[in-house]
């Protein structure tokens, strides 16, 4: 495997300077063929950045994807599928892929160059048959979703990660619901509820009665 070479020095004026620049970085310093190196890779250069700059990345580290990858598990005993609405960098599905191999991972990504820095990343980690990244809005994406077929039934998903704007979360979870494109007992892990504006998604869940809803507090790290 060739590895890719680093962009040029990006112009702090470029609207994707940051990401651009945190694939830069991965690609440096990191070896193919590892998720868990890759990530750890994105964790250093967000932690020294944030530390320096002031940057904020939207990573999902630490602490953070502990708790992710706690509550999804058993997925990999159920329909073996994971749905993610939200891929930014790819930073989450690569933690999700490291921790269930077996898993099947579908991320979503409206941003088109969030979708290619997500996809070099997974193909630095040698994980395109296990990661499939999606480029568009979630309202387009998932009704095409809703026609992929897995051994004969439609395509459906054991757990689900909500990472945009939580002000839309409500949107995303009806087309999910209307489609059943969700298991019967499908862990949703819904980012950020408090501070995005979640709220008609928090009331939706939380006044069904086959739900069972909790909020988890993370510190920032």
């Amino acid at each position: 495997t060739v590895k890719p070479r680093a962009c040029p020095q990006l112009a702090e004026t470029n609207p994707h300077c940051k990401e651009l620049s945190l694939m830069q970085h991965v690609l440096d310093h990191v070896r193919p063929g590892s998720a868990t190196a890759v990530c750890d890779a994105m964790d250093q250069f967000c932690e020294s950045r944030c530390n320096t700059l002031l940057e904020w990345y939207k990573v999902a580290g630490k602490s953070k994807s502990a708790v992710l990858c706690r509550s999804v598990r058993g997925v990999d005993s159920g329909s073996n599928n994971l749905l993610e609405i939200g891929a930014y960098c790819g930073y989450t599905a690569l933690r999700l892929a490291a921790a269930f191999p077996t898993v099947g991972i579908t991320t979503l990504e409206v941003d088109p160059i969030h979708v290619i820095i997500a996809r070099n990343m997974v193909a630095l980690s040698g994980l395109t048959q296990g990661v499939d990244v999606w480029t568009g809005h979630s309202k387009y994406l998932l009704p095409r979703l809703a026609q992929q077929k897995k051994h004969d039934r439609q395509l459906r998903f054991g757990a689900l990660h909500m990472d945009r704007w939580g002000s839309e979360y409500h949107e995303d979870f009806a087309i999910l619901d209307n489609l059943r494109l969700l298991e019967s007992r499908a862990v949703i892990v819904a980012d950020q509820v408090l501070w995005t504006g979640a709220s008609r998604f928090l009331w939706h869940v939380a006044s069904r009665p086959n739900c069972s809803t909790r909020l988890v507090p993370i510190s920032l790290e």
